[in-house]
Formats: structure tokens, C-alpha cells, sequence
């Protein structure tokens, strides 16, 4: 989650894309949004494989999630309230087995 807030933090628009997907429920369509929904499903789906996060999670989910998260602590400056939020969301996300490490 922490590269998936560097790589976001890199590029123009995605917080907006994020709120707009969150607001509508699904994924949008556009350059933007695709890029978003590939790397939120390639991010939750290896990390699925590997036992690390649970399978039935949706990306437009955690989408929402993350719009909330970046809008609120995406700035230079808020990397420690960052790093605490997203710990806090990879906590939810963890697979059952993982959890109780």
C-alpha cells in the first residue's frame, strides 16, 4: 500500500480519480482510472496469491479507501499520519493466516 501511495503521489489526478470512482461505486473509464483499477487489482490479487491479503476483496473497495487515505494525508508532510492510516487499512486487508501472526 505504501508504493501504491508513492506511485499515486507521482501522478496528477489520481486522488480525484479515486473520490470520483468511490462516489460512482465502480471504476470509471479513462486513462486514469484504468491505470488505477490494473494496479489496485494487480497489487490485491498477487498479494491474494501469496497468501498475504484475503481473496474476496474488491479493488473498487479499497479504491474508496484509498481516496479517503490519500486525501486526507497524501501531502510531503504527512507521511507519518500516512504510514499509520495505511498500516491500519493492510491490517483489514490481511488473509485470515496472516492475521494471527
Amino acid at each position: 500500500m505504501r508504493r501504491f501511495a508513492e506511485w499515486a503521489g507521482e501522478r496528477r489526478g489520481i486522488c480525484e480519480a479515486l473520490v470520483a470512482m468511490s462516489a460512482s461505486g465502480r471504476f470509471g473509464t479513462g486513462p486514469v482510472c484504468d491505470e488505477v483499477q490494473q494496479v489496485l487489482a494487480m497489487v490485491l490479487a498477487a498479494g491474494a496469491e501469496a497468501g498475504d491479503l484475503r481473496s474476496d476483496i474488491d479493488p473498487v473497495d479499497v479504491g474508496g479507501i484509498l481516496a479517503g487515505v490519500l486525501c486526507v494525508a497524501g501531502g510531503p508532510d504527512q507521511r507519518a499520519q500516512l504510514d499509520r492510516m495505511l498500516t491500519i487499512v493492510v491490517d483489514g486487508l490481511r488473509s485470515p493466516r496472516e492475521a494471527g501472526r
